[in-house]
């Protein structure tokens, strides 16, 4: 780090009588962790077209690709509902071991596919594993049996394994901790939005009337098709990172490299170490985060393969159950966003994690307690299962990313964690019985569980970090930087390889 730039800002620091302090005294200081160094400057002006031109040029990209990927995951349930299980003869609890098989290697395969990306970077990794997944999601349309469904479901899992986890930390790479929450969660509203364009989707498709295949095959056709083209266009388009994007001037790559040292990672382009990546397994701290993410994955997993279903209760058509899951979606996403974004305006990821799940507890508390017949009522609290559950995702993936300095650790940790949280589609898979239809009375009471352990989690984290920044500013002195925005920040990433830095300062 170069110890010529000059201290902004040092609060609780010894007072001095000169104002001036040396080059070697400040690189002394800055090495033990006891002065933090100001950002480059930039001009605010160039920051700002900086983040206009990542938001309007990748987020919706990304958005389409995170759709599309959504559909092809989810479309099963759509396809339950225009009898997929009679057509193919499905019998017991095969349905639900579709959907419980689908996530083995889901698991298995989520963090070398996050390696994999690191290694080629996501311009290739993403679109090559969505024309991979939506050419299976069209071979499900010719599936004529459980054997056969299953095979392409479990190719399909291999390849759409490693999406989410590329997708963040692709993000991570052009945005910083400081406002990667709300561009996470514009990204993830698409994964929302997926649900209500699904049910119309899928609505639009039962319309078919065709002898030559079911009408369930026509919407994996479409589906697949649709991600299959898309993938090549996204090729064609994304940059491999920041510092190749076509879009940007010279001056704008600058400065957003110089606000990722200052506010998000270590190095910027630095070369992939199996040593870096693995450090964090060292780490209390992925641990709880397995658990954290397992438990807010629960009613999460639960809203995406079985919203149309728990609708169902409400007693109507094929077609009517799949429109009336378009309100809830809808409503969702615009929560999902808002929430966000207040999350990046008062920089706090725990707390808000914890409101997002009190809601979808109230939702699970209400379906639990009223009678089935009381449809107004089921439909108000499907709401608000939807609204809570979907903005717990995008938090969380943006709290971790906001406390992992090292690219190399954060691929693999977010690598490992996604797949960790999706373990739930097991538990979830096998909760939903269908001797239980349509209340779903064990379901309700594993994800009333969930949601209450997850927010106790969250809750229990989020003031430990706080503690530890405390602790961490009685032993070094609260060291104050001012970002480019005129902000305040408490730590620098610049050479930070692990949250044990003591410079480093945790976003609780």
């Amino acid at each position: 780090m170069k110890s010529d730039i000059p201290i902004q800002m040092v609060e609780d620091a010894q007072p001095s009588t000169d104002n001036t302090i040396s080059n070697a005294e400040l690189a002394d200081e800055a090495q033990a962790g006891k002065v933090e160094v100001a950002p480059p400057e930039h001009d605010p002006a160039v920051v700002r077209r900086f983040l206009w031109k990542c938001d309007i040029r990748l987020i919706p990209c990304l958005g389409i690709m995170y759709l599309l990927n959504s559909l092809d995951r989810a479309n099963l349930g759509n396809a339950k509902t225009d009898g997929l299980e009679k057509d193919l003869g499905l019998v017991g609890n095969q349905y639900n071991q579709i959907l419980t098989y689908y996530y083995i290697p889901y698991v298995l395969c989520g963090p070398g596919m996050a390696i994999i990306t690191r290694l080629i970077t996501a311009k290739y990794s993403l679109t090559g594993m969505m024309v991979f997944f939506g050419s299976f999601s069209i071979a499900t349309a010719f599936a004529k049996n459980f054997g056969q469904l299953l095979a392409f479901r479990l190719f399909i899992g291999v390849f759409e394994s490693g999406f989410l986890a590329s997708v963040v930390i692709y993000m991570s790479g052009f945005w910083t901790r400081a406002d990667i929450a709300s561009r996470i969660g514009l990204f993830f509203a698409s994964n929302v939005i997926a649900s209500a364009f699904g049910g119309l989707l899928a609505y639009g498709t039962f319309q078919i009337n065709a002898t030559r295949l079911h009408g369930w095959s026509y919407l994996f056709i479409i589906e697949g098709s649709l991600t299959v083209f898309f993938a090549i266009v996204m090729c064609l388009y994304i940059p491999r990172r920041l510092t190749s994007a076509h879009f940007l001037t010279a001056e704008e790559k600058a400065a957003g490299v110089a606000r990722q040292l200052s506010d998000s990672v270590d190095e910027v382009d630095g070369k992939f170490s199996w040593s870096q990546a693995l450090i964090e397994l060292k780490s209390w701290h992925t641990y709880v985060r397995i658990l954290i993410c397992f438990s807010i994955s629960v009613p999460l997993a639960s809203n995406n393969n079985f919203l149309a279903p728990m609708v169902a209760r409400l007693g109507y058509g094929t077609a009517k159950t799949n429109l009336y899951t378009v309100a809830p979606a809808l409503t969702a996403a615009v929560f999902l966003v808002a929430w966000c974004f207040s999350s990046d305006r008062f920089r706090e990821r725990g707390l808000h994690l914890c409101a997002a799940l009190l809601v979808t507890t109230i939702g699970y508390v209400v379906l639990i307690t009223i009678d089935v017949d009381n449809l107004a009522a089921s439909y108000v609290a499907l709401f608000l299962t939807t609204v809570g559950a979907y903005p717990v995702s995008p938090l969380f993936s943006s709290w971790c990313v906001s406390n992992l300095p090292n690219m190399n650790s954060r691929a693999f940790t977010i690598g490992l964690l996604i797949p960790m949280g999706n373990l739930s589609g097991f538990l979830v898979s096998n909760i939903f019985i269908n001797a239980e239809a349509p209340r779903y009375i064990t379901a309700l009471r594993v994800n009333l569980a969930f949601a209450v352990l997850a927010i106790v989690l969250c809750f229990s984290y989020g003031m430990w970090m706080r503690y530890e920044n405390r602790r961490r500013d009685r032993i070094s002195g609260r060291i104050t930087t001012l970002d480019n925005h005129g902000h305040g920040q408490e730590y620098i990433t610049d050479g930070v390889l692990t949250a044990k830095d003591p410079r480093f300062r945790f976003m609780a």
